[in-house]
């Protein structure tokens, strides 16, 4: 006789993706083959942050850091409460369920030592027996309309970099870099769009630009003591090869690929940034530039023209990489569609009955 069969589905959303403030609506789908004695049958909505990771000490001893915060916790019956074990008879049975989720939640996502996951969980409790457990994972997506940010992403902005190689008093000539982008807010499926001025008075040749959108994640830790673990990822690369560097500009598009948006929660805080870095002949260190970026779900509803608010910093510098942070980029062109699941978890292999054995 086949054991239980349990289903979770979700109503008209067979992805699964939920914006917060939305509600979560959907079926517990039983089938039977013979009628079963249960305790309890009951449904667990659940979210939260948790991040892991392990530091090794010695050969023998390491230290494991962990972080947890609750985010979302509903439960309800599936069947009548009762002093008494209930019989389920044998056929389909289907319960359904509704439940909002908050407004302010954090965007799901899964990393390398930590996760934000939603779950629905079924959960038979039958007697003499060990817990059958059904679960299901869902996409929750934070919005984050650009035009309501706290930040001014629509000023444009600008970053003057100098480099001179060798040391004093052999410095050579400079080489001036200017990186320039219009906003510093985007959507996951625009471009952002790249201004690199070169001023090259050295006798050091420029051989290509290469500019990145980078993710970086901060895994904070709550025992055995407050620690944090950044942990970042290239998503997006364009390389440009420089064939005039004594007075050009270069103009770069770069892909934004279907990521979570930027946000955090106490244990963990997503971000990005627009790497840009200019290479060099010879064995002289490359100038690196940063700039933040804030990626939202809610675009612009245009590129409008705006004023320039110049945020520069200029430095001299011998071989040593100068990282020079200014505020973000951004442009708005059609909205884009959420991220599927799998896009939102980073596109790794998710097992949701980790630390549950008896699914079902």
């Amino acid at each position: 006789m086949a054991p239980p069969h349990c289903e979770i589905r979700f109503d008209d959303n067979p992805q699964g993706v939920f914006q917060g403030g939305q509600t979560l609506t959907g079926s517990v789908v039983l089938r039977l083959d013979k009628p079963i004695l249960v305790n309890d049958f009951r449904l667990v909505i659940s979210g939260s942050a948790d991040v892991r990771w392990n530091v090794l000490r010695s050969r023998q001893r390491s230290v494991t850091y962990v972080g947890k915060e609750e985010l979302l916790r509903a439960e309800t019956k599936l069947i009548p409460q009762r002093d008494e074990s209930t019989e389920i008879a044998a056929g389909v049975h289907v319960y359904n369920f509704a439940s909002p989720i908050p407004l302010n939640v954090p965007t799901s996502f899964e990393g390398e030592c930590g996760k934000i996951r939603y779950t629905v969980r079924a959960i038979l409790d039958r007697p003499w027996k060990f817990d059958q457990t059904c679960t299901a994972a869902f996409t929750v997506l934070k919005p984050l309309d650009l035009n309501h940010h706290i930040s001014n992403l629509k000023v444009r902005k600008k970053q003057k970099l100098i480099k001179t190689f060798c040391c004093w008093p052999c410095a050579s000539n400079p080489l001036h870099i200017q990186v320039e982008i219009p906003m510093s807010g985007y959507v996951s499926g625009q471009k952002i769009p790249i201004t690199v001025s070169l001023n090259n008075t050295s006798n050091t040749r420029v051989t290509g630009i290469k500019s990145s959108l980078q993710r970086k994640v901060s895994y904070i830790s709550q025992h055995p003591k407050q620690k944090t673990r950044v942990m970042s990822k290239f998503l997006s690369n364009d390389w440009t090869a420089v064939t005039h560097d004594e007075s050009a500009t270069y103009l770069i598009e770069l892909d934004v690929p279907e990521v979570a948006p930027t946000g955090k929660c106490s244990v963990l805080v997503i971000e990005y940034l627009l790497v840009v870095i200019v290479y060099v002949s010879g064995l002289h260190l490359n100038s690196r530039v940063e700039l933040p970026i804030t990626i939202g779900t809610i675009p612009f509803p245009s590129s409008p023209t705006v004023s320039t608010t110049t945020a520069t910093v200029s430095n001299e510098q011998t071989d040593e990489t100068l990282t020079a942070i200014v505020l973000p980029l951004s442009v708005a062109n059609d909205e884009a569609l959420p991220p599927s699941y799998e896009e939102a978890m980073s596109g790794l292999t998710i097992n949701i009955n980790d630390d549950h054995p008896s699914a079902i």
